[in-house]
């Protein structure tokens, strides 16, 4: 079906005015050579002077430029500059300092120059939707965060990485340590919504996909990155539900060519990781399991265990030798009892290692920087090909036309190169087999127990799964001043990534230990695989907007800004499986036919969708003491039926510098003092199909009942009803925040509270049963969120050193008000229940281990015919007991409890730095609270499970007994229902999920521009050293992260890590 509003005839315009840009862009070499020629004829003359701030320090690397010129210079390591050439006006400045301008006559010997202090000179002027604001007089909730947070990082898969934990109200999580694959996740003060609420991600100016865009970036490209958390993010309407995320790469600057090299190589060490049973504890457990379940000397597992103490590192070829056990373990070739550390065999230090290069230099007309980066992060997994290769390319230029007109271009390729192993689910399951077997038969082949493999060699022999994703991104924005007033700013962006994705999944045969025949084949040659996925998604997006501003009786600061923009998005990707494989084509091949996989996500398909808008805001100020600002959004999707695509969306918000009322001028120790407050309403479709309100169908060839001589073709609906009346999720935003400054800005910080409602959610909905197909959701639901949110820093100069100390705190939670009711009463993760928040963790209530043959009867008898939590008539000494807290006189469903999130509720960071004579240090400690870990996957966390797979060692010598009533650990036993009824979710199972880590340090030490001046080449060079999560205080007790996912399968296997890194930044 094709969608009228997705009709676009300006996309040739759009792509053919990126290609001009990109052609138009003159060779930097060219630019330079020119200026150059008007410099040797128009200046004379050499200034010499120093810089120093206003306490008289010297002020080192500051920088010292004729104007209209690139001739200049910096300071050195006692603030001293000479400069040739010089005659005319020199610019001064430094980062953090205002700039001055000097006239010179082109002979002063003893010029001094004082720059006074800017504490906003980093962030005075703040990027917003469609424009930046000052921040003084700024009133929404805007966090900016600046280059120096991404710096001397090491080696990072994405530059949030760099920020969690450290941006008050941005919350940042991780599912694995896999190289490209881990799957960072952000979100903006929380949930706003039982459906999916990303933030909306905007580089220069136009859309991404999602936050993992992101991942695609040089670091050291980023100038800033700008969190837009309340009525701010109402000027991108429906898709700002989950806050807006705007990031600004670097830009060409004038002067002379400047070249920038970053580099660093990263030792990745494993970091927390559960460490599993030995071969001893393994069997000395069984024994007291089998022993405690009534079992004698005569078990086979009894038997099985006490051999494997007898024969520690030795095996028995069943080839050469009798089963020990009769008709027990007839599918095995012997029977190997090494003492195997799995944890140790998968997984051990890697490396990574990431450069960058940036060239930048022009004139005022025509400016330019080139940046190139590459990254390669190799895997700790030890077994078969596992790495991620990142290749970058940005050129920004900007050209300007005319006194009224310029241009600026941003074109960007990014490359990025991934492979891991295809059959790693099979190695990284949620279990691990008894201990004692090799990773490797005698003579280094596939070993095979029964119908175990060992995991390792499905990484190694099992296929390669390689991903290649190529990207090209283009902005060009056109501005020209109509008046001297009134702008028009005119962006045209183009995204296109291409992600091509080969699987291979090669037969693997098993041997004995000896090594001498194959016992097992998995996967068979018939089974042995190749798919092949294609897909090209293409963004176009096309803005334009006004801006007018006047000043009326000098005191009313007015300006108003309206604009338009279009956004459409194509999807195409094919798909295709084959079986019974020659695994030396890296193509697919087949011995049997092409097969296209219809079900699931691995099928092909295509798509478009559009979003039209029409927006604007107004600012007030006056005297820049009180402001005021609204702005609103019109859009329309393409997802929605014409009577309901169009919405409206709007946001307001003022300010009130109080630190600039007459009466506040007499407390000197305020510098600044800012009460702000907003409302904002933001849209969410994520809920919502394309092509919504239209019934699709299913088209299935030659599949159907039999009549004749082969099988009928048919026509089935796609197993949803159609929806006329769903429209978008409407989320209305709350806010109130104070900044300050005081003791000359040396103490500046914010703090903000904030509320979130939505009371039309998408949810599931009930329609008789008798329509037959999945009822669509409907705007019936209701959710709200709430929380808080403060920073603070303090800054300050003792003697040479210079320091700072600060930190961050976030709190937010969420409540499900209305779901159309309440799911079922289970035990575990729920975001279902009404009244609770997402993800909440339901169970019983811990009370205490049975002690006595008196309690226990006592216990038993009481709840064991009205019992639905599990068979109570085997309960024994040493097992949990749980609450009757209704006071039913049962122990049902109607007992359990609310145990808190597995969102984490608190966020923090604490921040210290210092510099001293070019050396550097900075620390950083980020932690989270009120999380409550519930591991669904259980086999790790129950001790004997099952007696053929090993667990974590945590109950070795923690275990109940009459000599150690204490112990933490029920009895040991091999039976399911008895460890099913101890080991359900209760507050007794579920982990605390707070801590507290190292998340970073780094020293570093800038080389003295005075010597640095002596090579004539390079004018900053600093090498430095930083460690990253090294080392970490929590009371998680199953050996896993604190932040790792809470299912603990596949690629969330991966441990976290431990990393050093060694770096050096140089400029030419």
């Amino acid at each position: 079906m094709r969608n009228e509003f997705l009709k676009f005839s300006s996309k040739r315009i759009l792509f053919s005015a990126a290609m001009v840009s990109a052609l138009c862009v003159g060779s930097p070499q060219q630019a330079v050579a020119n200026v150059n020629e008007v410099q040797a004829v128009a200046q004379t003359g050499t200034v010499r002077g120093t810089v120093a701030d206003a306490a008289g320090e010297p002020i080192i690397g500051a920088n010292i430029m004729v104007k209209g010129t690139t001739n200049g210079c910096i300071t050195d390591i006692d603030g001293n500059f000479s400069l040739s050439n010089a005659k005319g006006t020199l610019v001064v400045s430094f980062i953090g300092y205002k700039s001055q301008e000097i006239v010179v006559k082109g002979n002063e010997t003893n010029l001094k120059v004082v720059l006074k202090e800017d504490s906003e000179m980093l962030d005075e002027v703040v990027v917003v939707g469609y424009g930046t604001q000052k921040k003084a007089t700024m009133t929404g909730s805007v966090t900016v965060v600046n280059q120096k947070m991404l710096e001397n990082k090491g080696t990072m898969s994405s530059p949030v990485q760099a920020l969690q934990g450290q941006v008050p109200g941005v919350i940042i999580t991780r599912n694995s340590t896999a190289p490209g694959d881990e799957s960072w996740n952000m979100s903006l003060r929380g949930a706003v919504s039982k459906n999916t609420t990303s933030p909306l991600v905007i580089i220069d100016g136009v859309e991404y996909e999602s936050v993992n865009e992101l991942r695609l970036l040089n670091p050291s490209d980023i100038e800033s990155i700008n969190f837009l958390k309340d009525a701010s993010a109402s000027i991108y309407g429906s898709k700002a539900a989950g806050g807006v995320v705007l990031v600004t790469t670097k830009k060409a600057q004038a002067g002379k060519v400047q070249v920038d090299y970053s580099g660093s190589v990263t030792s990745k060490f494993i970091g927390l990781s559960p460490h599993l049973m030995s071969l001893e504890q393994w069997a000395s457990s069984v024994i007291d399991a089998r022993t405690n379940d009534g079992y004698g000397d005569d078990d086979t597992w009894m038997r099985y265990a006490k051999l494997a103490l007898a024969y520690k590192n030795q095996y028995i070829n069943l080839d050469h030798s009798t089963n020990p056990f009769g008709n027990a373990f007839t599918d095995v070739a012997d029977f190997v009892f090494f003492d195997t550390d799995w944890q140790d065999i998968m997984w051990g230090t890697a490396a990574s290692t990431q450069h960058e290069l940036a060239i930048s230099g022009g004139t005022d007309a025509s400016k330019y920087r080139l940046s190139l980066g590459y990254m390669y992060d190799d895997s700790n997994l030890k077994w078969g090909n596992n790495n991620n290769n990142r290749y970058n390319l940005r050129l920004t230029n900007t050209f300007k036309l005319s006194d009224r007109a310029s241009i600026e271009s941003v074109i960007a390729y990014n490359r990025q190169d991934q492979v891991a192993p295809t059959q790693i689910g099979s190695a990284l399951t949620t279990n691990s087999q008894q201990p004692g077997f090799p990773s490797a038969t005698a003579n280094g082949k596939p070993y095979a127990w029964g119908t175990w493999g060992a995991p390792n060699w499905y990484c190694e022999l099992g296929g390669d799964n390689k991903l290649k994703v190529s990207a090209i991104n283009i902005s060009e924005t056109f501005r020209y001043s109509i008046l001297k007033n009134l702008t028009a700013s005119v962006t045209a962006g183009y995204n296109t990534s291409t992600a091509i994705r080969d699987k291979q999944s090669k037969a693997i045969d098993w041997y004995n230990y000896a090594g001498d025949r194959v016992v097992r084949s998995n996967p068979t040659e018939d089974k042995s695989s190749y798919s092949k996925s294609n897909s090209r998604t293409d963004f176009y997006s096309l803005s334009g907007h006004l801006d007018w501003s006047h000043i009326f009786a000098d005191v009313h600061d007015v300006k108003v800004m309206v604009g338009s923009q279009y956004n459409l998005k194509e999807y195409e990707g094919t798909f295709l499986y084959t079986e019974g494989i020659l695994p030396s084509l890296e193509i697919p091949n087949s011995t049997k036919d092409v097969v296209y996989l219809k079900n699931g996500d691995d099928k092909s398909n295509k798509w478009q969708e559009a979003v039209m808008s029409y927006f604007g805001r107004i600012n007030y100020n006056y005297r820049s003491k009180y402001m005021l600002e609204a702005q609103g959004r019109y859009d329309g999707s393409s997802k929605f039926q014409p009577e309901n695509r169009w919405v409206f969306y709007w946001g307001t918000s003022a300010g009130w510098r109080i630190s600039e009322e007459a009466f506040m001028k007499n407390l000197t120790f305020v510098d600044e003092l800012k009460l702000r407050a907003s409302y904002g309403s933001v849209g969410n479709q994520s809920g919502v199909d394309r092509y919504d309100g239209a019934q699709l169908y299913n088209f299935t060839p030659s599949g159907g009942a039999l009549i004749g001589n082969g099988k009928i073709s048919y026509v089935d609906t796609n197993g949803k009803l159609p929806s006329t009346d769903r429209t978008w999720e409407r989320i209305h935003n709350y806010n109130l925040g104070l900044d300050f400054g005081f003791l000359r800005n040396r103490l500046t910080g914010t703090a903000e509270i904030f509320w979130k409602k939505s009371d039309n959610m998408l949810i599931d909905v009930i329609y008789p049963g008798i329509l037959g197909d999945k009822a669509p959701t409907a705007n019936y639901g209701a959710f709200k969120a709430h929380g808080w949110e403060g920073m603070i820093n303090w800054s300050d100069k003792i003697g040479k050193v210079n320091y700072h100390i600060g930190g961050t705190f976030t709190y937010t939670t969420n409540e499900l008000v209305d779901n159309g009711g309440s799911g079922a009463i289970k035990a575990g993760v729920r975001s279902d229940r009404e009244g609770y928040p997402l993800n909440s963790v339901f169970g019983l209530r811990y009370c205490g281990k049975i002690q006595t043959e008196e309690q226990l009867k006592k216990y038993v008898d009481k709840y064991k015919n009205t019992s639905t939590i599990g068979t109570l008539n085997n309960l024994r000494l040493g097992d949990n007991m749980f609450e009757d807290v209704n006071k039913d006189g049962k122990l049902t469903e109607e007992d359990f409890v609310y145990l808190g999130t597995d969102d984490p509720k608190v966020q923090f960071s604490i921040n210290a730095g210092l510099e001293w004579n070019g050396f550097d240090l900075a620390i950083v400690f980020q932690g989270a609270g009120k999380r409550t870990i519930w591991r669904e996957e259980s086999t790790w966390r129950i001790p004997m499970r099952a007696v053929y797979l090993n667990t974590s060692d945590q109950h070795i010598g923690n275990t109940w007994s009459p000599d150690n009533p204490g112990a933490f650990f029920p009895a040991l036993t091999n039976q399911s229902e008895l460890n099913n009824y101890n080991y359900q979710c209760s507050s007794w199972s579920v982990e605390d999920g707070a801590y507290l880590r190292l998340k970073n340090v780094t020293l570093g030490y800038s080389l003295p521009a005075s010597l640095l001046a002596k090579t004539k080449i390079l004018s900053k060079a600093r090498v430095y050293v930083t460690g990253s999560d090294l080392w970490e205080h929590s009371k998680i007790n199953d050996g896993w992260d604190p932040e790792a996912n809470r299912k603990v399968d596949n690629s969330k296997r991966y441990p976290f890590l431990r990393t050093v890194t060694f770096g050096l930044n140089l400029t030419f």
